[in-house]
C-alpha cells in the first residue's frame, strides 16, 4: 500500500501529539498529551493508533517506526 504521509499531515494541527489510523492513512485524532490524543483515537473507534508529535516548526526527523 502507498500513501503520502506529507499530504494527510500538511493541514494537521502544530505542537501537538497526532494519532493516526491503524495503516496511517489518516489523522483521527490530536492532542497536548500523547495520553489525551491516544483517548480521543479510541473513542473515535482506532484502538491502536499510530502517534507522532507535530512540532510547532518544520523539521527533518524520523520519530519511530513499528513493525
Amino acid at each position: 500500500m502507498n500513501f503520502d504521509l506529507s499530504a494527510i499531515l500538511t493541514d494537521a494541527p502544530r505542537d501537538c501529539w497526532l494519532a493516526l489510523n491503524e495503516d496511517g492513512t489518516k489523522l483521527v485524532a490530536w492532542g497536548e498529551t500523547m495520553e489525551d490524543a491516544v483517548n480521543k483515537a479510541k473513542a473515535s473507534g482506532v484502538d491502536e493508533p499510530l502517534m507522532c508529535w507535530s512540532p510547532d516548526k518544520s523539521i527533518s526527523r524520523i520519530l519511530g517506526a513499528r513493525r
